[in-house]
């Protein structure tokens, strides 16, 4: 046995990052533990519908895992076909030959992401430590989720009888800088609205996007959940601080053009666990995988906001022209004009003032300081958004 192999590999985290990381290593012989803060797997999420991404990266999902050695004991349901409205309520069918994405479910029951993983995790040899806020100094890899919500959605599932519907709409007024979203499988659903501006009126915005969904064509909601999902964003020269690999969101590793970030972390979950089984950089190693990626996605999001709704529309429009995949295809690349003006987007919005990001040298986006009511109270913007309790 590699005599390095004999050292126990600590996590803090058991997201879909941590835990990917673990059952890498714990297949590979390390002995891994991994140190949870909440109760259980899952616990800042509803039993919400969220989407892998099936464009950004040259590999199909199914093909990453496979690679990764995750099995798909959770559900797993690819998607081809949607519709998208524009801010006027026209609307535009989407399909593709390829899924352009894949729906997963959030939470600790069984089926979701959360448990999946965790299952396989504890199967390959890794221990789980609950209720167990670890000082990050004491570990070696660090996925404890957002460190700052650079983007906010607030979402409600329910039980309805709509058939099955994937929908979004872009409007700029009713979810400013984001869009709101309505997946329906199987009498399931999720409804959520997504922005990246003015936190403060994401109640307002939630509500206004729903009346909008249901003058579309009215459907009943039974039983509904609510709660709150994160992004978290940031350019970075090292996703390594004290000698701690941070992998996730925790890294600021995310899409940020729709917001989309289980990919991100699975994949740099995977790649920090390579890094240590092959004693490589772990830096060199999600820079030749991710960087580009990242640095493409914020050019995409100053185009998506600069257009505004009427860009969105042309968007909206373009979009079932030719096959969906393709389309998204075309904005996830990267080009030598993307690459032009990315110094211009990185000079006009960063933020010049210390932030709450844990990454030591990086770009992030100046925004202004907000506030997002939970039951918790008014929580402010610049705290861990990992610890607010999610309301209705």
């Amino acid at each position: 046995m590699n005599p390095n192999r004999q050292k126990t590999i600590k996590i803090a985290g058991a997201g879909p990052s941590g835990l990917t990381a673990a059952i890498c290593l714990a297949k590979a012989g390390y002995p891994v533990d991994v140190y949870e803060s909440r109760d259980r797997v899952g616990g800042r999420f509803i039993g919400d519908f969220q989407v892998i991404e099936n464009a950004g990266f040259q590999e199909d999902v199914l093909e990453m895992l496979d690679a990764m050695g995750i099995k798909t004991n959770f559900f797993l349901k690819p998607v081809s076909q949607a519709v998208l409205y524009d801010y006027r309520l026209r609307s535009q069918k989407v399909s593709s030959r390829r899924p352009f994405g894949y729906f997963i479910l959030r939470g600790s029951e069984e089926g979701d992401l959360d448990k999946g993983l965790l299952e396989q995790a504890e199967s390959a040899g890794a221990k789980i430590h609950f209720q167990n806020r670890i000082k990050k100094e004491a570990v070696d890899l660090v996925a404890t989720g957002p460190a700052v919500a650079d983007g906010l959605a607030k979402e409600m599932t329910f039980s309805t009888d709509l058939p099955d519907t994937v929908s979004v709409l872009f409007d700029m007024n009713l979810s400013p800088g984001g869009y709101s979203y309505l997946f329906v499988l199987e009498g399931r659903a999720t409804f959520g609205c997504a922005i990246t501006k003015d936190f403060d009126g994401i109640k307002t915005y939630f509500n206004q996007t729903l009346a909008r969904f249901q003058s579309i064509s009215p459907f009943a909601i039974h039983s509904p959940k609510y709660g709150y999902s994160y992004m978290n964003f940031c350019l970075k020269t090292s996703a390594i601080n004290q000698k701690k690999a941070y992998i996730g969101e925790a890294g600021g590793f995310q899409d940020y053009l729709f917001g989309l970030g289980i990919r991100y972390a699975m994949k740099t979950g995977f790649i920090a666990a390579q890094s240590i089984l092959k004693d490589k950089s772990y830096d060199e190693l999600w820079k030749k995988e991710v960087a580009q990626n990242q640095e493409t996605s914020l050019v995409n999001r100053a185009l998506y906001e600069i257009g505004g709704n009427r860009g969105l529309s042309s968007f909206v429009k373009r979009a079932g022209r030719n096959d969906f995949q393709t389309y998204l295809k075309k904005w996830h690349r990267t080009s030598s004009w993307k690459r032009i003006i990315l110094p211009w987007v990185k000079r006009f919005w960063k933020k010049e003032s210390s932030c709450f990001h844990r990454i030591p040298e990086h770009w992030c986006r100046e925004k202004p300081v907000s506030t997002v009511q939970t039951s918790l109270g008014p929580v402010k913007e610049k705290q861990d958004p990992s610890k607010m309790t999610a309301t209705q």
